[in-house]
């Protein structure tokens, strides 16, 4: 609900683990609050709901990580915060001063006196020939489909991809009835053993990792590593699928390949840090490929370059919610100190305690995205008559000759050939178009560059301008 109020004490801008944990102890002092987030429903994507016909027949209570946050979203829900779902941030002023779109009903102005960006990640793409064919469906479409909607998008298909959301997505579906032809693993499979040194502290990452497996392999699902997918065939839809070996460089080994007969192929291979927010803010970024690429620079109390903000969870590292739910109660402490106000909790956990937990998972951080980054040779094998992105129908041809052209940086590839200049704004191939770049141009990230942002920097509704309200 909306309360007639334009100032807030704290505005946190996603309702994940990070911005639910954060949420959860502030509202137990005398500030005023406010938690949006543009989905229907709090949570974020990893807490989405299993629809209850769902619930009845699956094997298995949720893993206590989703329990608890589940437990928070009630406590929040419970609490005396402003709470506004389906709400899509659209500016970032210095004035302190927010711009979004409610309901795609009206536009708002907001202000505050601290902003806590937790504005999570979204999934990394990896195009191929064929990526755009009706059937060829994200990791996180898969988990939309199962939790939203209870829906299956075949009842047998193959999955390809890299990293551990891949082998989540593969237990989902099998755990409500799919059945699997295969899961193609892109990185290798002795990169799995680098993990163990961190089991010491990451014991239930691996017990949930374990269970996936287990369920993987009762289900006699083949699992093959070193493989990538060449080509997504069909005439309307994916009808085959093409995938074949490759080195530990990633370089495609010519007479491997071997073609799959599916009407459904899901994809992952990671995430990436939404830091498009905390940018046109202004905020310090900095790029690092041990903790998922181009992040948002903060110290170890979850601070900004900026004093009112601070970032919490995956924008300063891709590292799952244990580590997004300590950052989010970091950010809570370090705001109660900014206010002057001591945390009387009973339960309380010290601000020390909480940075030293903060090292273990940035530890983990550093070791996961190591393993599962995307190769320069696997960038350089995308075929010339590939889509790159997909709103302007702009093919990796295009991209290599405006390069030639000397488009060496973002902006001028932007000028020049229009990416990222369609529905999505760049969210959907920008990422890649950055690992493009690096490779055609053997520049470093920083040499680069980003995008330019500017506000709105996600469409809005005619009929939201038309209602603005507190400007």
């Amino acid at each position: 609900m909306i309360k007639d109020k334009t100032k807030y004490n704290i505005i946190i801008i996603g309702s994940g683990f990070s911005g639910i944990s954060a949420a959860e102890i502030l509202s137990d002092h005398d500030l005023s609050l406010l938690l949006l987030d543009e989905n229907i429903h709090f949570g974020g994507q990893l807490l989405r709901r299993i629809p209850e016909e769902w619930e009845e027949s699956s094997f298995s209570e949720p893993e206590k990580i989703k329990r608890i946050g589940y437990d928070f979203i009630n406590k929040v829900k419970s609490k005396k915060i402003t709470l506004m779902n389906k709400t899509i941030l659209l500016g970032v002023y210095e004035n302190s001063e927010i711009l979004i779109e409610y309901n795609k009903e009206k536009t708002l102005t907001l202000k505050y006196d601290v902003l806590v960006f937790a504005t999570g990640a979204r999934e990394r793409f990896l195009p191929f020939k064929g990526w755009t064919l009706p059937g060829v469906y994200s990791t996180g479409m898969l988990q939309v489909l199962i939790k939203s909607s209870g829906v299956l998008p075949a009842k047998k298909m193959l999955m390809a991809g890299s990293g551990l959301f891949l082998f989540a997505s593969a237990y989902e579906f099998l755990k409500h009835g799919g059945e699997l032809i295969g899961i193609m693993e892109q990185s290798p499979l002795w990169n799995k053993i680098k993990f163990f040194p961190q089991i010491f502290y990451q014991l239930p990452k691996f017990m949930e990792g374990g269970k996936y497996l287990s369920k993987i392999l009762l289900s006699k699902t083949s699992v093959k590593y070193q493989r990538h997918i060449k080509e997504a065939r069909g005439k309307n839809y994916v009808e085959e699928v093409v995938v074949g070996k490759i080195d530990k460089n990633g370089k495609w080994i010519d007479g491997t390949e071997k073609t799959f007969h599916t009407k459904a192929l899901v994809v992952g291979y990671g995430f990436v840090p939404n830091i498009e927010a905390p940018q046109l803010a202004g905020c310090q970024l900095e790029y690092s490929l041990e903790k998922g690429g181009w992040i948002v620079q903060v110290n170890d109390r979850m601070e900004t370059s900026i004093d009112s903000i601070l970032a919490a969870g995956e924008i300063t590292g891709i590292g799952g919610a244990p580590k997004s739910m300590n950052e989010g109660k970091i950010a809570a402490q370090t705001i109660l100190e900014k206010f002057d106000i001591e945390n009387k909790r009973k339960q309380a956990t010290p601000l020390k305690k909480l940075i030293k937990e903060r090292k273990h998972h940035m530890s983990f951080v550093k070791c996961f995205n190591s393993l599962y980054r995307i190769k320069p040779e696997t960038i350089l094998g995308i075929p010339d008559d590939t889509i790159i992105c997909r709103c302007e129908n702009i093919d990796m041809q295009r991209i290599k000759k405006a390069v030639q052209m000397g488009c060496y940086n973002p902006n001028s590839l932007k000028i020049s050939t229009r990416c990222t200049m369609g529905q999505c704004q760049g969210r959907t191939c920008a990422p890649v178009i950055y690992d493009i770049l690096q490779v055609l141009c053997h520049k470093d990230p920083e040499d680069i560059g980003l995008f330019s942002i500017r506000p709105p920097f996600k469409p809005v509704s005619i009929k939201a301008l038309k209602n603005i309200h507190g400007s």
